[in-house]
This record gives structure tokens, C-alpha cells and sequence, in this order.
């Protein structure tokens, strides 16, 4: 059987989708499902007990408030055990056997609840009567809105998955039997769910072309990485032997520097005994090796608060911003803005904006030569506006513009010298540092390693704090680092 590739994006489509795009991920459909039909099997308890009138007596009152308790309780459990909300699920049966499982998912709790309330109540007594009709009418609610909901989303699907639903992108590193095996079980469970950006070998071009994933090869793990630049993807599968133990630690190392998870598919016999494993795609279980920082909720509370900080600080200091752009104006000729290009989230570029601090003609725009004390490239009011930290606000504008983060490590020049040496040369695990936003400040600064880097030795401690924040991140944390930040920035040690 030859491999349907009409079905798996190229690279080529995707990478012109962008670098940012909306819709929902496939893995929080499920949350998303469960909210709406737990509202809608609420709603449908209330319209029975609303079409029922009052409650005539306390107790019925009471056994109302229990069973419907009841109900809300059960009716998460055997969602979750129909898979009603399962994406994939659309795929593996038929149209009238999912209407099935909704309408028993939505009945079942007040039939249940109904057998389990009865027996308190002795005789076919007029409350005993009542609190059946009720559990009856709610059952009936219940089945009718999960009909009218699933009409609704049938009819709405075909738009949703084009706008709404944004596929799970991936890139798989391999391109032998697993990596084939890998790229059937998407196409045959999930494949407008997850979208194979490509293939990536670092293996001669010779010993891949005869493989049945060679069309989709778009390139070597450098090309992976630079991929990510102009087009992210959520996760990295790497489809190789589990026994080439050298060759997964070298892709690991090199890949990490990426913001994504990366995570092992399992092998050969993996796709027949796919119990094991901590991750997945298209219910396929796979083994994580290691997880992105700073993941979804936590992610999005972060940047909200990025953003809202950002916007009350530029507003709250408009005044100091226009009073120094005003002075920097009178002080030296040239813009008041300086730019320059800074290494941000998965290693991509962005242009960071400081106030200009430097004479027009001696500004260094690569960012090779560090500034020194006494430096005189400096104009007279950088070196203040260097000493408290004022030239760094106008980065305000890059939280706003998603590129950087209040707390975060510190962005740096792709060209930046220590010596006669680049900085990436001289730290392994520099690169791992750009798996989350640069920041304003960070961890670092707060510890006393602020301005230039003079020796390896420095860059190495400040590498330390960097990916000792990654890995530690926690609101309390940035919280923590502003604060010690604000105390600080006016002292001007080692801000020249």
C-alpha cells in the first residue's frame, strides 16, 4: 500500500499559513465539549423542574436538590466514558451510532438517579409521583437537547474545522518504517485533526529517496529548526529505532532549544500495543522526552497579564516617555528610538526598541561590540538613561506586540562577542534559553547580572538563572522578579 499524501499537508502549504493562527487545538475540544453540554444538561434540568411549577413540600425539595446533584455529577463520568467529546471518535463510528451514544450519554444520569431516588420514598405517594415526573421530564430534556446540539454541530462542522478548529501541527524527524507507520495511523484516524508540516532526515539524500515518506522530506533537523521560525508547530515526533540511543540523545540536545514538546513514537510493535506512553496524537500513545515550558492556561494567564501590565505602564508614563524622547532630541542628533535585532521565542529574530543612548554615527546595530564603562559611543544622557534603566521602557511596546515578556530571559544580538568568540559557541545549552519569550528583566538581573558580559564564566551564571526560571516558572516567581526589579533599577550597578 503506497502512502496517501493528498491527505498530509506539505511544508510548503503550511509554512505560508503564518506564524500566528487561531482556532481551537484538537486536545482542548474535549474541555470546550464537556462545558457546553454540561451547560445544556443543566439547562434541561431547570426546564424540567421549571415545568413541574414549585416545590410543594421541603422534602420533595430536598430530593430534588439531591438528584439533581446527582445528575451533574454522573453526567461528566459517562461522557467521558463514551467519548462523546473525543475528536477522533467521528472517525471510527458511524453518524447514528454517535447520536446513540450522546442521547444515552444525556438520559442515562436522570434514569439512574430516578432508580436510585425512588426507593426512599414509600408508595406511589403524590411526592413520589412528582419527583418521577420530574426525573422523567428531565430525561426527556435532556435527550431532546442532545438531538438539537448534535444537529447543530453537524451542520456547522464543515466551516468549524476550516475556521474554529485548528489542526495539531507536527513535524516528524525520521523517515523509516516508524516514521511511515507514524504518518498512516494520522491519515486513517485523525487527518483533519493533525497536519504533518514534513519529514526530517539528517541522513544522506540517497538512503532516503526510496523511502515511501521521501516526497514529504522537506529537509535536515537545521531546516526543522529554522521551519519554526516563519511557521510553529506544537510538537516534534521523533520516529526512529528506540535501540539508535546515541543518534535520539543528539537530536534531543540540538532540538530542545525549540518551545515545543518533543516527544518518541513508539516502536514497530508500538502501533499494535499502543498502551503504553504519557503523550499522543490521534490516540496514538507516544513517549515524551521532554515538555514544553510554561504550557496552555498558564501560558495564556501570562500573556493577558503581560499585556494588561504593559498597556497600564505605557499609559501611567507617557509623560516620562515624551519628556525623554524630548531630551534625547535636544541632546544628540538622530532618532529617538534606537532598533536592533534580538533572538526570541524558538530562536526567531524581532527588533527590540530601546531609547537611543549612542551617538547616531557610533551606534553598533549587530550588536557585536558590548558597551563599556566610560564607554564614548555613549551620549550624556544614555549614560543615565543606561544607569536607571529608563532606556529599556520603550520595550513596553514589544510585550504589546507578543514578541517579548515582562519577565523572561533577557533577549540577545545572533551576533554578540565574548572575546573573539560567539556567545552560543561558548555555553551548550544557550540555545534552550529562547524556549520561552525574552523579558524586560528575569532572574538574572535581579541576581546582580545586569548590563554586559564580560567573561564565559559570567555568561555562563546567567544562562544558569535563565534556564533555572524556565524550568521553576511560576506567577509567583515573575511576581517576585518585578518586584525585586522595581527595588533595583535606580541603583545602577553594573548598568553602563
Amino acid at each position: 500500500m503506497e502512502l496517501d499524501s493528498t491527505t498530509v499537508e506539505t511544508a510548503g502549504v503550511t509554512l505560508a499559513d503564518g506564524r500566528r493562527r487561531g482556532g481551537i487545538q484538537p486536545q482542548h475540544l474535549g474541555y470546550l465539549g464537556v462545558t457546553v453540554d454540561l451547560l445544556l444538561f443543566a439547562a434541561a434540568i431547570m426546564l424540567a423542574a421549571w415545568s413541574m411549577g414549585p416545590a410543594s413540600s421541603d422534602l420533595y425539595r430536598l430530593a430534588r436538590i439531591f438528584a439533581g446533584t446527582l445528575l451533574l455529577v454522573l453526567f461528566p463520568a459517562l461522557c467521558l466514558l463514551g467519548r462523546i467529546h473525543d475528536p477522533r471518535i467521528l472517525a471510527r463510528v458511524s453518524i447514528s451510532g454517535y447520536f446513540l451514544r450522546t442521547i444515552a450519554c444525556f438520559s442515562l444520569p436522570p434514569l439512574f438517579a430516578l432508580a436510585v431516588c425512588t426507593p426512599f420514598f414509600s408508595g406511589l405517594d403524590p411526592e413520589t409521583r412528582r419527583l418521577i415526573t420530574w426525573l422523567e421530564y428531565t430525561a426527556a430534556a435532556a435527550a431532546t437537547f442532545a438531538v438539537l446540539s448534535r444537529i447543530a454541530l453537524f451542520a456547522v462542522m464543515p466551516a468549524a474545522q476550516g475556521r474554529l478548529v485548528a489542526p495539531q501541527r507536527i513535524a516528524v524527524v525520521g523517515s523509516g518504517e516508524s516514521a511511515r507507520r507514524l504518518i498512516r495511523w494520522i491519515e486513517a484516524t485523525s487527518p483533519r485533526l493533525v497536519r504533518v508540516m514534513g519529514v526530517f532526515d539528517d541522513r544522506d539524500r540517497k538512503r532516503t529517496s526510496d523511502s515511501e515518506v521521501a516526497a514529504l522530506i522537506r529537509g535536515n533537523i537545521a531546516d526543522l529548526i529554522e521551519s519554526y521560525k516563519s511557521a510553529p508547530f506544537d510538537k516534534v515526533v521523533i520516529a526512529l529505532p528506540h535501540a539508535a540511543e546515541d543518534r535520539l540523545l543528539d537530536l534531543l540536545r540540538r532540538l530542545r532549544q525549540l518551545p515545543v514538546d518533543i516527544v518518541l513514537a513508539p516502536d514497530l510493535i508500538g502501533f499494535r500495543s499502543s498502551r503504553q506512553g504519557q503523550s499522543e496524537i490521534a490516540g496514538l500513545k507516544l513517549y515524551t522526552l521532554t515538555d514544553r515550558p510554561i504550557r496552555g492556561p498558564q501560558r495564556v494567564v501570562k500573556g493577558v497579564i503581560d499585556r494588561l501590565l504593559s498597556g497600564l505602564a505605557l499609559l501611567f508614563l507617557s509623560p516620562l516617555l515624551l519628556f525623554v524622547a524630548m531630551v534625547i532630541k535636544l541632546d544628540s542628533p538622530g532618532p529617538v528610538l534606537f532598533r536592533q535585532p534580538r533572538q526570541g521565542l524558538g530562536d526567531s529574530l524581532f527588533d527590540v526598541y530601546k531609547f537611543r543612548t549612542m551617538y547616531q554615527d557610533l551606534g553598533d546595530k549587530r550588536g557585536r561590540q558590548q558597551t563599556q564603562r566610560d564607554d564614548p559611543r555613549i551620549t550624556r544622557i544614555g549614560a543615565f538613561l543606561r544607569r536607571t534603566s529608563i532606556d529599556e521602557l520603550p520595550q513596553l511596546l514589544n510585550v504589546l506586540r507578543g514578541d517579548m515578556s515582562l519577565v523572561g530571559p533577557r533577549p540577545h544580538t545572533p551576533h554578540m562577542l565574548i572575546g573573539d568568540k560567539q556567545i552560543f559557541d561558548l555555553v551548550d545549552e544557550y540555545s534552550f534559553r529562547h524556549r520561552v519569550k525574552p523579558g524586560i528583566t528575569g532572574l538574572a538581573q535581579v541576581n546582580g547580572y545586569r548590563g554586559a558580559i564580560d567573561t564565559p564564566e559570567h555568561l555562563r551564571a546567567r544562562i544558569g538563572y535563565d534556564l533555572y526560571y524556565i524550568d521553576h516558572w511560576s506567577l509567583w516567581l515573575d511576581i517576585k522578579i518585578l518586584w525585586r526589579t522595581a527595588a533595583i533599577c535606580f541603583t545602577g550597578v553594573n548598568a553602563f
